[in-house]
């Protein structure tokens, strides 16, 4: 009989430990779940913040290598205009004559502030965006 009474406190305190080991499994198991729920937030912000650094830095190599090719065509049109100055004698042509001269001198002054104030427009790049949208 004393066996019987101590098998049946064993079964009853193996029942109610494994109950408990169950409830705080699950418990576990809840807050493993969250975690897992939260990092896969993180990681698709994560996913997301990377994307756009990448689409920034490909906008940045097309802006640049626009930027590289307009710089090298402006250095042949300097090198095209030395020239064209080291062949010519402006002082004289000036004295000889002065209304072509200003004319023409007007007439580039012009186009280079027109170009000047198209490449330093702080909204160039906007309207391009809005372009390409």
């Amino acid at each position: 009989m004393k066996l019987a009474l101590v098998m049946g406190v064993l079964l009853l305190s193996t029942v109610a430990g494994s109950a408990w080991y169950i409830d705080r499994l699950q418990d576990d198991i809840g807050t493993l779940k969250g975690n897992q729920l939260i990092l896969e937030t993180k990681i698709q912000e994560q996913n997301d913040a990377i994307e756009a650094a990448l689409n920034n830095q490909k906008k940045a190599q097309t802006l640049m290598a626009s930027l590289e090719k307009d710089k090298q065509e402006a250095m042949r049109d300097v090198n095209k205009l030395r020239k064209t100055f080291a062949r010519h004698d402006l002082d004289e042509l000036t004295l000889a004559k002065p209304e072509l001269m200003q004319s023409k001198i007007n007439k580039a002054s012009k186009r280079v502030l027109e170009n000047l104030e198209k490449l330093t427009d702080p909204n160039q790049f906007d309207e391009e965006d809005s372009d390409n949208s």
